[in-house]
């Protein structure tokens, strides 16, 4: 059974993923057969290969992820709002997010839906 508190130390070990330049930090926190929908109702991304070009390509894109307020959990689920800043806008832009995650019994993220539209994309 996943703790509470695995679910907030993999929520803030993804956004510190997200943040870095490394995707097999990101891919580490998720099952083999996980799906992400990033942002929702958009096509998802399953499995391992398939995450690894998406979260490649979220590097590349953002400078830097930070959990705004604290995790939601309950059972093996998470949710936390979270500020994408982009890369080359000089922290004149964030993205904010709220994504969702469930976890299996390993602790290994198997989905994120990435709640947001065009409205959580502003200027600073």
């Amino acid at each position: 059974m996943v703790t509470e508190t695995h679910i907030k130390n993999v929520m803030q070990a993804y956004a510190d993923a997200v943040s870095g330049d490394n995707v097999e930090d990101i891919l580490a926190l998720f099952a083999e057969d996980a799906v992400v929908e990033d942002p929702v109702d958009s096509e998802p991304h399953r499995g391992r290969e398939a995450l690894r070009v998406f979260y490649q390509g979220a590097i590349d894109a953002v400078d830097k992820m930070t959990l705004e307020g604290g995790v939601r959990a309950r059972g093996n689920k998470g949710a936390a709002a979270m500020l994408a800043y982009p890369k080359g806008a000089g922290g004149s832009m964030v993205i904010e997010t709220l994504d969702v995650m469930a976890f299996n019994d390993e602790g290994k993220i198997t989905s994120m839906t990435a709640y947001w539209g065009d409205s959580n994309i502003r200027a600073l």
